[in-house]
């Protein structure tokens, strides 16, 4: 989808690093936004920087752990923008913590949203997807699925089946005309990488990790907003 003029995406962690710096450039090519955060105070102040008056820009202010929440989304989206062109999972978490001390609790919050949020929404924001000729959905993975990160067995476990699903939807939603993305992400300086790197037990180890075994980020650590100067919503898995 190359052209975003006039389009619709739904971009969850919107509030963000990497989900802010998507916003700002998805609006500067004139899409019109719907924005899920858990996070009020920032997504407004997100809100306030997008001054585009001929965009429709909505927030929506949910918890994608909850699939009360989740349900309500059609409805409110529909009552602002009609119909849904693009859904980018992008939200997504991360527990610093060795494999002995990672607790059942913590994979099960880790994958609540880092895979069990977008499969949700895939599913129940399909509908919306389907009214359009031509749609797109792209889910937010990274490196970590190939390579796995010390301390952090969840969040690499859970961006591995982001992946695996990505690749099913893939498959099941061509015949619809629905073409799914699953991005990998390297090293992007957002608040949540640099404090997992520093929470580290194993900081340079962890730093070897992200930096060696990843193409892209062992030329440069980049920043959200160079990520998503990058970004073009085009390429299916």
């Amino acid at each position: 989808m190359k052209n975003l003029q006039g389009k619709t995406a739904v971009i969850t962690g919107a509030a963000g690093g990497l989900g802010s710096a998507l916003a700002s450039s998805m609006a500067d090519k004139g899409c019109h936004l719907a924005l899920i955060d858990s996070n009020q105070a920032a997504l407004s102040e997100l809100i306030k920087r997008l001054e585009y008056p001929h965009l429709r820009i909505s927030s929506h202010i949910i918890n994608l752990c909850e699939q009360t929440d989740i349900d309500s989304l059609p409805a409110a989206i529909a009552s602002v923008h009609n119909s849904i062109d693009i859904l980018i999972n992008n939200a997504g978490m991360t527990i610093q913590k060795s494999v002995e001390n990672h607790s059942i609790d913590d994979w099960q919050r880790v994958f609540n949203l880092n895979f069990w949020a977008p499969v949700s929404l895939c599913k129940t924001l399909l509908p919306l997807l389907r009214q359009q000729r031509s749609a797109h959905i792209v889910n937010l993975s990274s490196m970590a699925a190939f390579y796995g990160l010390p301390s952090q067995s969840s969040y690499s476990s859970s961006k591995a089946a982001l992946q695996a699903y990505s690749e099913s939807l893939a498959a099941e939603l061509n015949r619809d005309g629905i073409v799914i993305s699953c991005i990998h992400p390297g090293a992007i300086k957002t608040d949540m990488m640099m404090a997992t790197l520093n929470e580290s037990d194993d900081l340079k180890q962890a730093q070897k990790t992200w930096l060696c075994n990843n193409a892209l980020a062992s030329q440069q650590r980049l920043s959200p907003s160079g990520l998503s100067a990058q970004f073009k919503v085009t390429h299916p898995v």
